[in-house]
């Protein structure tokens, strides 16, 4: 399968990430928010296949010694192919910082244990409607 990478913003129809990300499934996403979001990242990454968006991911950085990847996802037909894995091998290594940390969807650690992730045992959070983000199991 030959499946193109690109970093470029200006060519990514933000409908159809919203689309892949609710599809892949991380929820619903504003489109223009999601466009804020990679805009405002140092580093990004979408996956194209026959020209179709399939697959993103993205990281924000000091650009020195930490980052943090956000919104990877890839349709579910695409799934368990290697996009995924390809995706966050581009982050890692366009992010080259010390420190990666992540923030993954409830049920994908092992996806991400394979990639070389290890859980924190002090990382802490505040989110938004806390209340449904413990029942999702994001918090303790």
């Amino acid at each position: 399968m030959d499946i193109q990478f690109s970093t470029d913003v200006e060519k990514v129809s933000w409908d159809d990430l919203a689309r892949v990300v609710e599809l892949a499934p991380l929820g619903k996403k504003d489109p223009k928010k999601l466009e804020l979001a990679f805009r405002n990242s140092l580093v990004r990454c979408f996956a194209y296949h026959e020209g179709r968006l399939i697959g993103a991911g993205r990281a924000v950085s000091d650009g020195v010694w930490r980052a943090a990847i956000y919104d990877v996802v890839v349709l579910p037909e695409y799934q368990g192919k290697g996009i995924g894995t390809q995706i966050m091998g581009r982050i890692v290594q366009e992010a080259n910082v010390d420190v990666i940390m992540l923030f993954a969807a409830p049920g994908k650690e092992t996806f991400y244990s394979k990639l070389g992730f290890r859980k924190m045992k002090t990382a802490m959070a505040i989110m938004s409607n806390p209340e449904l983000r413990r029942e999702k199991g994001f918090i303790e």
